[in-house]
């Protein structure tokens, strides 16, 4: 929890930073940046709901002298803040690129939970979708290749026997005219 803490100092200064910003514009930020202003309130209850249930899962474990207890909800509030300090710095940029760094954090949260929370399915299913679909495929592709690598190899061995065969017989019609003029 003590990681998750950080937010709070974080966000605040960057609760000023934006309001001196946008202080002195003829617009209000929740008219030009209005997603991601609503993106920063809705990560910042998240992150606080997580806090709470952290703490509850923790006190819970501590009555019945568990020493063992899930660290899910702090992930959670770590990655919710996260993404809260990003809503407020995408507001310092243009509207389109502010949305853009917006569904990229927004993105790139979910993704980190359900790894984080499901990681091990995800996993199976990479594997199983690498070791049933994926790895065939590679070795058949592989055996192609090697296959025409292995062929073109006895073409060259193939013409190098018929340049041997060649020579031999232009060899032995050397000879043949040596022996007659010699004659």
């Amino acid at each position: 929890m003590a990681n998750t803490a950080i937010f709070w100092g974080i966000n605040s200064i960057l609760v000023g930073i934006v309001g001196a910003n946008a202080q002195g514009t003829t617009e209000p930020l929740l008219a030009t940046h209005a997603l991601n202003i609503w993106s920063f309130l809705a990560a910042k209850l998240l992150y606080c709901l997580a806090l709470e249930a952290d703490e509850v899962i923790r006190t819970r474990a501590r009555q019945l002298n568990q020493e063992n207890c899930t660290h899910f909800w702090s992930f959670v509030a770590f990655v919710s803040g996260s993404v809260s300090s990003v809503s407020l710095v995408s507001t310092l940029v243009s509207r389109s690129a502010g949305y853009i760094i917006l569904s990229i954090a927004w993105i790139c949260a979910a993704i980190t939970i359900v790894v984080y929370q499901y990681g091990s399915l995800v996993v199976d299913g990479c594997r199983w979708l690498f070791y049933e679909l994926l790895k065939p495929f590679l070795n058949n592709i592989w055996n192609l290749i090697k296959g025409n690598n292995n062929s073109s190899s006895n073409n060259n061995n193939m013409l190098t026997e018929t340049q041997q065969q060649r020579a031999t017989v232009q060899v032995e019609i050397g000879r043949e005219m040596i022996s007659a003029v010699e004659v």
